[in-house]
């Protein structure tokens, strides 16, 4: 059997994702949402002390108010999403306003993809992007374990595909 990973600290597994379990299915991969999520609320922050310092401090001010916003938005983002692989299928939660919960059985995923922009290589996150069969298509950002998810996807589900497999 696939032995469940617990995280520590902020990212042990919460009460919510054994509620979403059924019987017989365990945790293979669990999503780690990076600190560099609050990036931009700190670069903002930043440039409203240069500007409130040695420009016009109102407008500081008003930029230092616009990071604050966007790290408790950036802090409930973090909070809120979730991506649970696990040996039967990929659970997802994310959004603000509306959260969605959505759970996905692998014969209805068509790709697991990772988008990183150059930011993401520095500071060692990725998006990951789901495309399930028909609109859906879901994307997780600054996960710090991507390619250890895709990867765990790409165990479980090519493994069946050996009969599929191009002998030369």
């Amino acid at each position: 059997m696939v032995e469940t990973k617990k995280k520590s600290g902020f990212f042990k597994r919460n009460d919510d994702i054994d509620k979403m379990l059924v019987k017989g299915e365990k945790i293979v991969e669990q999503a780690i949402i990076s600190p560099f999520i609050y990036w931009q609320s700190a670069g903002v922050f930043a440039l409203a002390v240069i500007v409130g310092l040695f420009v016009v401090f109102e407008l500081g001010a008003l930029l230092a108010v616009t990071a604050i916003l966007m790290f408790v938005y950036a802090a409930l983002r973090r909070q809120i999403m979730m991506l649970v692989l696990t040996n039967k299928r990929i659970l997802f939660r994310y959004g603000i306003l509306q959260v969605d919960v959505v759970d996905l059985r692998f014969s209805k995923i068509e790709s697991v993809e990772l988008e990183r922009m150059p930011t993401g290589y520095v500071m060692g996150y990725a998006n990951v992007v789901m495309m399930g069969t028909g609109n859906r298509y879901v994307v997780i950002p600054y996960v710090e374990n991507g390619p250890e998810i895709r990867q765990a996807y790409n165990r479980m589900t090519l493994a069946d595909d050996k009969d599929l497999e191009v002998e030369e």
